[in-house]
């Protein structure tokens, strides 16, 4: 038997109005109440606190919980039994956890930089900037991506993300604000002004970063990951050909001996033709093949439980005329 109030939710529209404000509330009320329980802990107590928090959290949210353990499935198939399965959903419960947390001691961290990080590939990020044109970087829900970036701005180089603005939004106003105080600037995908914002970052000579791992309601194409076909946001593969900018993947993962280890690859080599719309899908493609590898080796710090396949396949390239990204060579030309 369905459930009426189920029936009510999907039929009303203030019905949902209401219960997404109250479950921004919450989130929002719980977010800001773990942060405060973490600030008044040592970094290594609030390491322990995050670990504890993310098994509750695997508890007790059944239907994020019953989609990591089914994508893992998708992913791995039958090589992984329904034990593994578990271990590795409460992992990456845990794991996103400990990231909010590491959020909480974010000025300790800071301070101990160079022993909390190890990197490699530091010549290829110098590369990316050394033609003065700006970059993209790719990475994914992977590890702890918002220290990924506070990282580099650490290190003295510009930093734009790209990023979807929450629904809760005095949490997106709270991450938009930690993200400045780190010296990163976000330029919020769903704002009339982010074409604009995006070329300003480049002439100055910034890794734009994007965040490609998930399903958004953004222009995409369908290409493989983990063998089944998954629509992915085209902005950074777009911004890369139309500009002839160097994009490549980096990525976070946490070390056994405690901290994290950042790896930066070779830039992507970028094939052209005749045909944009082609060479966009196909390096989008290897994209998606560069975090499938990285998912694969590190998949207790990927964030199983959104709905990565969670809609058909495009059947052509999602780049018409609503492709806001498309807009930045409106704005070089007016420019020029």
């Amino acid at each position: 038997m369905k459930n009426p109030l189920r029936r009510l939710h999907k039929g009303s529209p203030r019905v949902r109005q209401l219960s997404r404000r109250l479950e921004n509330a919450v989130v929002t009320v719980g977010a800001r109440s773990a942060l405060k329980c973490a600030e008044r802990l040592s970094l290594e107590q609030a390491l322990r606190f995050g670990e504890w928090l993310g098994r509750l959290l695997y508890r007790v949210l059944r239907e994020p919980r019953r989609r990591a353990l089914e994508h893992l499935g998708i992913a791995f198939g039958d090589s992984l039994t329904p034990t593994a399965r578990e271990h590795l959903a409460r992992a990456s419960f845990i794991n996103v956890a400990r990231c909010f947390c590491e959020l909480a001691k974010i000025d300790v961290i800071r301070a101990r930089r160079a022993e909390y990080f190890a990197l490699e590939g530091e010549e290829h990020a110098q590369a990316l900037l050394a033609a003065g044109t700006g970059a993209i970087i790719i990475t994914g829900h992977i590890g702890n991506w918002e220290l990924l970036a506070a990282y580099f701005a650490w290190r003295g180089l510009p930093v734009a993300t790209i990023a979807r603005r929450i629904y809760a939004e005095r949490l997106n106003r709270m991450l938009v604000d930690f993200r400045r105080r780190q010296g990163i600037e976000t330029i919020l995908r769903e704002s009339p002004h982010s074409a604009r914002q995006m070329l300003k970052a480049l002439e100055e000579n910034a890794l734009l970063a994007m965040v490609i791992d998930q399903d958004t309601h953004a222009p995409s194409v369908s290409v493989p990951l983990f063998g089944r076909m998954a629509r992915t946001p085209a902005a950074a593969a777009s911004i890369a050909i139309r500009r002839n900018l160097p994009v490549a993947a980096v990525f976070i993962q946490r070390r056994g001996e405690g901290g994290h280890r950042i790896t930066v690859s070779p830039p992507f080599v970028i094939e052209r033709s005749d045909d944009r719309r082609a060479d966009i899908a196909a390096l989008t493609r290897q994209f998606n093949f560069a975090l499938e590898a990285q998912i694969r080796n590190n998949p207790a710090e990927w964030v199983w439980w959104h709905e990565r396949w969670r809609r058909e396949r495009l059947p052509y390239l999602d780049l018409d005329r609503d492709f806001q990204y498309t807009s930045v060579d409106a704005v070089t030309r007016r420019r020029g």
